[in-house]
């Protein structure tokens, strides 16, 4: 049986004790989850915000977007006061909301027992794995003269996966961006921790180094002394999970965040 948790949609008629809950959903829980948790580093936790930030710089924030966060200036001034008052007590506007709400799926089984979980845009099965068939990511190169698509390759893997045996799954979550230099090579990175060199001409795999961290951001290529370097973000946490699933909880170790460089020879 397929399960699944929607929340109902903002509206001008929510109660004052759900309307702050409706609003936090339609314009921040997607990114940020319903335990205001988000996904470190790239999408910060707001518990705590209003300890952190006045009021005013969140406005800002909300209004003029910041990092991987779009504007959202056609939230009116009340809405924003009531996100806010949110954010300051989320556990008693979500008991408010479990006092109030019809589920969707009332009459069925627990709840907790749902195969399927959603998490910024993302579905997830209770594995930790997208429902959506492997590969999840592929790198393509099109001729754009004629639009064709001279090779497709899938980029990565997932590393639990693969100490099974089972490969050409692709990275669960892609992360970098690719660069390409003058020799016809292509340097990208993935949430698997490696950092690949490919072949531009057919997308073979020429080299790939394992750092510390999953890698996110674009690559830089420089030059110093005569000699070229590429260099990567090595921040982001390295995990098939997108958030804490069941028998899969999030895990709370510091990332070993740094930028390593590559020299070419």
């Amino acid at each position: 049986m397929l399960k699944l948790s929607l929340a109902d949609p903002p509206s001008k008629t929510d109660s004052p004790q759900l309307r702050p809950l409706s609003l936090y959903q339609a314009n921040c829980g997607r990114c940020h989850l319903d335990n205001l948790q988000g996904a470190p580093p790239a999408i910060p936790s707001l518990v705590g915000l209003r300890r952190r930030l006045s009021d005013n710089q969140i406005r800002t924030i909300v209004a003029d977007g910041k990092g991987l966060m779009p504007p959202f200036a056609k939230l009116t001034s009340e809405e924003i006061d009531l996100i806010l008052s949110y954010l300051a007590n989320p556990t008693g506007a979500s008991a408010d909301a479990s006092a109030n709400r019809i589920p969707v799926n009332a009459g069925s089984a627990d709840l907790t027992a749902a195969h399927y979980k959603s998490g910024f845009g993302f579905m997830f099965a209770n594995s930790g794995l997208s429902v959506i068939a492997p590969p999840w990511t592929t790198l393509t190169a099109y001729d754009l003269n004629s639009g064709e698509i001279r090779w497709k390759i899938p980029l990565g893997e997932v590393p639990e996966l693969a100490a099974r045996g089972i490969n050409d799954t692709g990275s669960h979550f892609p992360k970098v961006n690719p660069v390409v230099t003058a020799g016809g090579l292509i340097f990208t990175g993935t949430r698997d921790r490696k950092v690949r060199a490919l072949d531009s001409a057919t997308g073979t795999v020429l080299w790939e180094a394992t750092v510390d961290a999953a890698l996110e951001g674009m690559p830089a290529v420089y030059e110093q002394a005569g000699r070229q370097y590429v260099v990567f973000c090595a921040a982001a946490r390295a995990s098939t999970q997108a958030k804490a699933t069941p028998g899969h909880p999030a895990s709370a170790d510091r990332i070993p965040g740094a930028y390593v460089a590559f020299a070419l020879e």
